[in-house]
């Protein structure tokens, strides 16, 4: 079984594998390099390349989606730019924030949609409540994201030491080198210092989770970025497959690597009652 095959089964153990995630194939690495490149432009304003283009495809979907409800877009506001890579799948996507007039009332609401810089498309997740008049998430995008790791504990996110626009797109440059030097583009995805990388996953694993007899393999899992106008931040993730005392069966373990402090962390925790590792959910606002 190679790493692209088994980090999926790894992900459909967990539960942390979804379809929806995936994205063209054809997206590359290099493409996150050019949007992270064009976000640093000569007037200091960090705003996506093409962000007049993108506004008008913000405004025609708004007014397809929510014809009965927005009366015009007032304005449009660039929130973040997003990058995942792993072995089977890469995505990358802005995200923005509307803030609209609803008709008849004549009052004020935001909504978040997403650009796709691959397909040109924007999507979002909210839908109008006639009862509460406004917005809502749709309850399967705020269960799929309350399965997500909360990055401010896990001391990743919203730090005071903030990566560098030249951190994240020397991380990308440095799969694409791997990509284009190493068996004419068909190797495995892997971090530059993995061997090293893996010992301190090895070690984290050893005095952090007590009832772990020895860690069995460790698996590349993952490489995301988020930059906004006032936060970046970068990451790995791994999985670490262990013995537990007491059990025959294998066991996994999600963790994160942190480049720009090297160092290891996990929100996951035991549950003895079902013998296995999982993620606590987050508690997340319903609107």
């Amino acid at each position: 079984m190679n790493f692209k095959t088994l980090a999926t089964f790894v992900l459909v153990a967990l539960g942390l594998f979804s379809p929806s995630f995936a994205q063209d194939e054809r997206v590359q690495i290099k493409d996150f390099i050019v949007e992270h490149r064009g976000l640093d432009n000569i007037r200091g304003e960090i705003v996506p390349i093409n962000i007049d283009e993108i506004k008008k495809k913000i405004n025609f979907f708004i007014d397809e989606k929510y014809p009965d409800v927005v009366k015009f877009t007032d304005n449009i506001i660039w929130d973040a730019y997003h990058t995942f890579t792993s072995h089977s799948y890469r995505r990358h996507y802005h995200s923005f924030i509307a803030r609209v007039i609803i008709n008849e009332l004549d009052e004020i609401r935001f909504i978040e949609v997403d650009y796709n810089p691959y397909s040109k498309t924007v999507s979002g997740p909210y839908k109008w409540s006639i009862y509460e008049e406004d917005f809502y998430v749709d309850p399967f995008y705020l269960e799929r994201e309350r399965r997500k790791p909360d990055l401010v504990a896990l001391e990743i996110a919203n730090q005071e030491q903030k990566p560098t626009l030249e951190d994240l797109t020397g991380e990308h440059a440095n799969y694409v080198q791997m990509i284009e030097e190493k068996n004419n583009g068909q190797n495995e995805l892997v971090p530059l210092n993995i061997n090293r990388i893996n010992k301190m996953v090895k070690n984290f694993v050893r005095e952090n989770f007590d009832n772990v007899e020895y860690t069995r393999n460790i698996i590349w899992n993952s490489y995301s970025t988020f930059i906004s106008p006032y936060s970046k931040h970068h990451y790995h993730s791994f999985i670490a497959q262990v013995r537990v005392k007491g059990f025959r069966q294998r066991k996994y373990i999600e963790v994160f690597y942190n480049p720009l402090t090297e160092k290891i962390s996990s929100d996951f925790v035991w549950d003895d009652e079902n013998g296995k590792f999982y993620r606590p959910l987050n508690d997340l606002e319903t609107k």
